[in-house]
């Protein structure tokens, strides 16, 4: 096996990226693996005390680690992070945005406050971030876009119909940003997970609700956070040089509901 071009063509070493909702989950374990395969990563998040646990784990891996304490859905706090980090940093190879929540409601009960609430960290702030990521990698000439979206925006999931709606927002923004950004060497994706456990599935904590989960997925079992993050580092990487426009389902299965 020539593990030498393995190793070149998955490598990240020397590339900086940046995670929104970096510090628990999903976001914090593509952080990890992004940086296992030589990246300096910057985390961002709203959890201090987390953000300092992502930055020390990061320098256990010998990278580069930064963290900032920002919210997302506040453009001004998302403006004065990236104008820090163009001045201090000056390149952008990956951007990850992660960082969403969810509410646990049918269409019909869902108040406007909520409504509101969920597109703004979920669309409104990931479009901030967005903006502003592909600025850099424009003058670049260069970059990687990962936007993790869900299984449920291929499949939706009437209990959490709001949350469904801003993730099919999201699978339509990739693409629109990939047509606009292509002529600039950018490539831009998504990554749709499947029943995975994090704290925005808390219903998965209970031993009956995740061994009624696992019945559903043909592979048997629900996803961890590593899971994902080991896909993403792969996506931004060289191995999937000409992928662009493209949502990568990372389910077990579970979008083929198999009774």
């Amino acid at each position: 096996m020539q593990m030498d071009y393995i190793n070149k063509v998955f490598s990240l070493e020397g590339k900086k990226a940046i995670i929104t909702g970096g510090t628990q989950g999903i976001g914090r374990a593509i952080a990890m693996s992004l940086a296992k395969l030589g990246a300096d990563v910057t985390v961002l998040g709203r959890n201090k005390k987390y953000l300092e646990e992502v930055k020390n784990e990061l320098d256990d891996l010998g990278v580069k680690g930064a963290a900032y304490e920002i919210d997302v859905s506040v453009q001004s706090q998302v403006e004065d992070f990236f104008d820090i980090y163009e001045k201090e940093t000056g390149r952008l190879d990956i951007y990850v945005n992660n960082a969403a929540f969810t509410i646990r409601k049918r269409a019909m009960e869902t108040t406007q406050e909520e409504m509101d609430t969920l597109y703004a960290t979920n669309v409104k702030g990931a479009l901030f971030g967005l903006k502003r990521a592909g600025e850099i990698m424009k003058r670049q000439k260069d970059g990687k876009i990962v936007i993790i979206t869900s299984v449920n925006a291929l499949n939706p999931l009437p209990p959490q119909a709001v949350y469904t709606s801003t993730k099919c927002a999201l699978e339509g923004l990739m693409r629109c940003l990939a047509a606009d950004l292509s002529p600039y060497g950018i490539r831009v994706n998504t990554c749709a997970p499947g029943a995975v456990l994090t704290n925005m599935n808390p219903d998965l904590a209970d031993a009956k609700e995740l061994a009624e989960t696992e019945r559903l997925i043909p592979l048997k079992k629900v996803g961890t956070p590593e899971d994902i993050g080991d896909v993403v580092a792969c996506m931004v990487s060289d191995a999937f040089r000409y992928m662009t426009g493209a949502t990568v389902l990372v389910d077990g299965g579970l979008m083929l509901r198999v009774c």
